[in-house]
C-alpha cells in the first residue's frame, strides 16, 4: 500500500490541522440548544459597518467577473488612509494567508525562525513545514520577552514573528521598546509583526509600524480587516513591507486570491471610522467588565488590549469549558498550548457578556 504520507514535503507530515473554535449551529445540532452564542474565535460582535453591507450587495451584481488581482483600490484606499506607498502593499485572504506567504517565499531547513512561547499556531506550523528549526522564547509575566527574543538572533535566524497584541495571552508590548528591538535587529533577520488586533490597542500604546519600513527595510508588518472591522467570513488582510519584499510575495500570491465582495467591504470599512470608533469603544467598556468579575470572583485575567481574554481558573478549565458550551456559550480552551488551567473568551456584546457571567456563575458556585 503506498505510503503518501512520506511523499509529503518537509516537515508537514509532523503538524496537526488547524482546529477552529466550535460553529454556533454544530453546539445546536449536537447539545440541541436553541440559543447559542460564540465567544471562542475572537470575531467581532458589532459586525461590518452597515456601509460596506450596503456596498457589498451592489457589489454582488458583478460577482460574475473576475475581482481586481491587484487590489488597486483598496491599495490606494490605503495610501490616502494611512500613507503607504501602493507597492509596498500586498493583499491577502486575511492577514493568516499573508503569514503563509512570508514563510513559503524566505523559510527553509537551513534557517531558524524565533517566536516568543505561545504564539499563534499558525508561526510554528508554517516553520515545522518548511523544515526550519524553530526557538521558542518564555514570555515575561505574560510578555514578549524583546530583550530574549533578541538574544537568540543568530546567523543563521532569518526570521523573527511577534504578534502585537499577541494571541491567545491579548498582551502588548511596550511600543518604544518594541521600536529600539526592531531598529537593532540585523537587517538579514526579518521581523514579522502581525497587528490582527492592532486596532483594539489603548492610544497611548499605539504607533504605525509600518512607517517604521522606511529606516527598518528588514520589517514587515501584517493587519486584517477581521477583527475590529468585522470582516472575517470575508477574508482579507494586507502586509507592508519594502518594495523588494513586496515583489517577491507578491510573485508567489494566487492570483484573484481576494475576492470582490471582500475588496468592496474593506475600502467601505476603511471609509467608516464613526463604526470603528464605536466598536473599539464598545470593546473597551466591556473588556473592563472583564477585569471587574475577575477581581470580584478572585480570578486572574491575563492583561489585554485585544478582543478577547485569557482567564487562569486555578485548576483543570476544560470541565468549565464543557459546563459553559452545554449552556449554550463557546469560548476556548487552550489545551493545546498546554494551558490547562485557562480559557480564552472572546469579548461579545454587553448582553452576551452578561449571559456568560450569569453561566460562570453557577458553574463556579457548583465548583466549591
Amino acid at each position: 500500500m503506498t505510503d503518501y504520507t512520506s511523499m509529503a514535503n518537509g516537515g508537514l507530515p509532523r503538524i496537526s490541522p488547524y482546529q477552529a473554535g466550535k460553529p454556533i449551529e454544530e453546539v445546536q445540532r449536537e447539545l440541541g440548544l436553541s440559543e447559542v452564542i460564540k465567544l471562542a474565535s475572537n470575531e467581532n460582535p458589532f459586525g461590518m459597518s452597515k456601509k460596506a453591507v450596503a456596498k457589498c450587495a451592489e457589489a454582488l451584481n458583478s460577482s460574475h467577473i473576475y475581482p481586481d488581482s491587484n487590489g488597486y483600490y483598496l491599495k490606494q484606499k490605503l495610501f490616502e488612509k494611512f500613507g503607504y506607498d501602493p507597492k509596498t502593499i500586498t493583499l491577502g485572504d486575511g492577514s493568516n494567508e499573508l503569514i503563509n506567504l512570508i514563510f513559503q517565499t524566505f523559510i527553509n531547513n537551513k534557517v531558524n525562525v524565533v517566536i516568543p512561547a505561545y504564539s499563534f499556531v499558525v508561526y510554528p506550523m508554517e516553520a515545522t513545514v518548511a523544515d526550519a528549526q524553530v526557538k521558542t522564547i518564555p514570555l515575561k509575566d505574560w510578555v514578549i520577552d524583546l530583550d530574549a527574543v533578541y538574544d537568540a538572533i543568530d546567523s543563521n535566524t532569518r526570521m523573527v514573528v511577534l504578534a502585537n497584541p499577541a494571541n491567545p495571552t491579548g498582551t502588548a508590548v511596550n511600543i518604544n521598546k518594541l521600536k529600539e528591538f526592531v531598529k537593532k535587529v540585523p537587517h538579514e533577520t526579518l521581523v514579522v509583526i502581525d497587528e490582527a488586533y492592532n486596532e483594539y490597542q489603548k492610544e497611548e500604546d499605539f504607533d504605525d509600524t509600518a512607517k517604521w519600513i522606511a529606516e527598518c527595510p528588514n520589517l514587515i508588518v501584517s493587519r486584517t480587516f477581521s477583527k475590529a472591522y468585522g470582516l472575517a467570513g470575508l477574508r482579507i488582510g494586507y502586509m507592508v513591507s519594502n518594495e523588494e519584499i513586496a515583489s517577491l510575495v507578491n510573485r508567489l500570491r494566487a492570483p484573484f486570491n481576494v475576492n470582490a465582495i471582500a475588496l468592496t467591504a474593506a475600502i467601505e470599512a476603511l471609509d467608516d471610522t464613526d463604526h470603528l470608533k464605536m466598536v473599539v469603544a464598545e470593546n473597551a467598556k466591556e473588556r473592563d467588565r472583564y477585569v471587574k468579575y475577575c477581581e470580584d470572583h478572585n480570578l486572574y485575567m491575563i492583561p489585554s488590549q485585544a478582543n478577547f481574554v485569557s482567564i487562569d481558573f486555578k485548576r483543570d478549565a476544560f470541565p468549565i469549558y464543557d459546563a459553559l458550551l452545554h449552556r449554550g456559550v463557546i469560548v476556548r480552551p487552550l489545551k493545546g498550548y498546554k494551558l490547562d488551567t485557562i480559557l480564552r473568551i472572546s469579548i461579545g456584546t454587553h448582553v452576551e457578556n452578561t449571559k456568560l457571567f450569569k453561566a460562570l456563575d453557577e458553574i463556579l458556585k457548583s465548583l466549591k
